[in-house]
């Protein structure tokens, strides 16, 4: 179910980055973006090894689509999202080692 629903948040990133690239502003599509992967965090459980796994994974995907030929605007866009998926996976990281060293 989370692979289903990191695909959708991928397709909705790269709309984003799609409608900037057309001439949307930089602060509107960065304020979108944010609540995508807000949404998404509060939608994707508890489990901090499935939020690791499932951050790792979008992480992953949007960096494949970085394409050096791609639109300025396009990589700016992905770059951000990038950047704050990255935060996300980071959070969870912790999350995850704050719990492991909290048992020990």
């Amino acid at each position: 179910m989370q692979d289903d629903m990191a695909g959708d948040i991928e397709i909705q990133i790269k709309r984003l980055a799609g409608m900037y690239q057309m001439g949307d502003g930089y602060q509107q599509t960065k304020e979108a973006i944010n609540s995508i992967l807000t949404d998404f965090n509060h939608g994707i459980g508890r489990d901090v090894s499935v939020r690791i796994m499932v951050w790792s994974d979008l992480h992953t995907s949007l960096k494949n689509s970085l394409i050096i030929s791609a639109d300025p605007r396009w990589i700016e866009a992905i770059r951000y999202a990038i950047s704050r998926v990255k935060s996300f996976k980071q959070n969870a990281m912790a999350s995850h080692a704050a719990r492991v060293a909290s048992h020990a």
